[in-house]
């Protein structure tokens, strides 16, 4: 039972506890290239963004994450994560979301898909941000979309 609550306790405090100090905070917007790797590939432009939470006044490092692609088709996709600082400036990051727009790098036959991913940013230069990140798209067809990209933070 003392093992059950002490372990509780643990894993809420870690998921309370702000990132590594030296993570990298503030939301950045930015542009990049988004490659879709379902039924051939289809490469796009990609216009996104990164809303750090805790500027808002959460305490949670937990960011919002739009983006529109823009290629034969426009689209878009809205993202929450859980952001790991993992060295001064530097965040790792995983969640989900929904994508909207049919034929785009994320959902090429669906209106609106589910996806998760998995990304790093860091900044590189004062309020200049280098990011990569990885969505899975699920819905009728299984699509993989690696996107990279500069941004400004904010």
């Amino acid at each position: 039972m003392i093992k059950s609550i002490l372990i509780a306790s643990t894993l809420a405090g870690a998921l309370s506890a702000p990132a590594f100090a030296g993570g990298l905070e503030g939301s950045y917007a930015g542009a990049g290239a988004a490659i879709g790797t379902q039924g051939g590939n289809t490469t796009a432009g990609a216009v996104t963004g990164r809303v750090d939470t805790r500027k808002l006044g959460s305490g949670v490092p937990v960011s919002v994450r739009p983006s529109v692609t823009i290629g034969d088709s426009t689209g878009g996709s809205l993202g929450v994560s859980y952001d790991l600082g993992v060295a001064k400036g530097v965040n790792l990051y995983a969640g989900g979301g929904a994508g909207f727009g049919q034929g785009t790098a994320l959902n090429k036959t669906d209106d609106v898909v589910g996806y998760v991913n998995v990304g790093a940013e860091g900044e590189v230069a004062q309020n200049v941000v280098l990011f990569a990140d990885f969505k899975v798209g699920f819905g009728g067809d299984t699509s993989y979309v690696p996107t990279v990209g500069v941004g400004y933070r904010f």
